[in-house]
């Protein structure tokens, strides 16, 4: 079944746990859907080669995860990581399943495999309409730096750079 196609399940739970889910490194074979899921998410979607590009085992700053539920994936990240420095360029979850805490279970499992290869400051953009993605990331610890104006090149939106300056004494949710 394809991950469009994936509706949640009369009695499915509220929220999806640890035990429901699984993380592993994306692969190729993640790409449709990955794609499908990135085009429901973002108005300027990355094209499947920067995919491509970002899981190419030669890129050692390069890392991208995906959730895994059921066997269908169901979210994915990216973050890069440069001298200590973790980039988190993107993270989406599919429609069918947002709002089951699988964006909090993949950031945190994001930012302690951050940690374990030795990040960190660790920050990101994100746009300051997204108030569900600004409140969860605020869960974790983020905090406001600053703000780019017109970062976003499809309206000009503003966004907000949200940092957590010291990985190593960041405790988790």
């Amino acid at each position: 079944m394809a991950i469009d196609q994936l509706p949640l399940q009369p009695g499915q739970p509220a929220q999806l746990t640890t035990l429901n889910l699984t993380f592993r490194p994306m692969t190729l074979s993640d790409l449709s859907s990955v794609m499908v899921i990135e085009r429901q998410s973002f108005s300027t979607p990355w094209s499947e080669n920067t995919f491509r590009r970002s899981i190419d085992r030669k890129r050692t700053y390069s890392h991208c995860i995906v959730a895994v539920f059921e066997e269908i994936v169901i979210a994915y990240a990216h973050f890069v990581l440069i001298s200590g420095d973790v980039h988190i360029t993107n993270l989406a979850v599919a429609k069918t399943h947002r709002r089951l805490g699988v964006g909090k279970h993949l950031l945190k499992e994001l930012l302690l495999q951050a940690r374990e290869m030795k990040g960190e400051l660790c920050f990101l953009e994100v746009r300051v309409s997204n108030i569900a993605a600004y409140s969860l990331y605020r869960q974790f610890g983020f905090q406001v730096h600053s703000i780019r104006e017109k970062y976003y090149t499809d309206n000009g939106e503003d966004a907000y750079l949200l940092w957590i300056p010291n990985l190593s004494v960041l405790k988790l949710p």
